[in-house]
């Protein structure tokens, strides 16, 4: 009888955490629980086209500190889906406010290089996350098939929220898939669509103290009786 109110509870309680404790790993059987829950993610004619590859322990640290020397070098981003160039301007505007209010609690000031390059090193080293979650799909599947993995991550969050394990899904996680293959032995019919980090926040740390907003409820569903 209480599942309504814990479901309400995990739903609001989820947020992306921008710093872990690197010291702190998420113990196997846990991480074996939040797939587990993950894979439940319904898809067309439960077709299931996620491949899932999860990096922890010294596998991670080999793909972070390799993913820092690329960094290093200035190696352009390489994604195998490419980013965005605009936004609608209503989404734009959501987008900086968001960014905005972001890097306020971070403390960090417009002008403030050196604390703004502290932060892209904490995004593209994971933000010391202690397991990575790389999500792929057949290259020959459609926009359909790309849906589901998106449903698949929406679960992946939320059943990591649910076994006490922070999460944040990171564009950069996916930046160099070249290293990621490498690493991770991930064959070339996959398309690298998603990452995950998950890990245990570090709750005090001013990089977990911003929430991001939501729309109001009549701004974003349009009920028709």
């Amino acid at each position: 009888m209480n599942h309504p109110v814990e479901s309400k509870n995990l739903f609001q309680r989820r947020k992306s955490h921008r710093k872990f404790d690197k010291n702190q790993p998420i113990p196997q059987t846990t991480l074996e629980n939040i797939l587990t829950d993950a894979l439940r993610a319904p898809s067309w004619s439960n077709t299931q086209p996620w491949e899932v590859f999860v990096a922890a322990g010294s596998t991670l640290e080999e793909i972070r500190e390799a993913y820092l020397a690329a960094f290093d070098r200035s190696e352009p981003y390489n994604t195998d889906v490419p980013v965005p160039k605009e936004w609608p301007e209503y989404m734009q505007e959501r987008s900086i406010r968001n960014s905005i209010h972001m890097f306020e609690c971070m403390g960090i000031d417009r002008e403030d290089e050196k604390a703004r390059e502290l932060n892209r090193r904490n995004n593209i080293s994971f933000f010391d996350g202690t397991a990575l979650v790389i999500i792929c799909q057949e290259r020959s599947l459609t926009d359909w098939s790309t849906m589901d993995l998106g449903t698949f991550a929406g679960y992946l969050v939320l059943a990591a929220e649910h076994h006490e394990v922070q999460s944040v899904p990171a564009f950069n996680s996916i930046a160099y898939p070249q290293i990621l293959r490498e690493k991770l032995s991930i064959p070339d019919h996959l398309i690298l669509r998603s990452g995950v980090v998950l890990g245990y926040a570090v709750e005090d740390s001013p990089y977990n103290e911003h929430s991001s907003e939501r729309e109001a409820l009549h701004q974003m569903v349009h009920f028709l009786n």
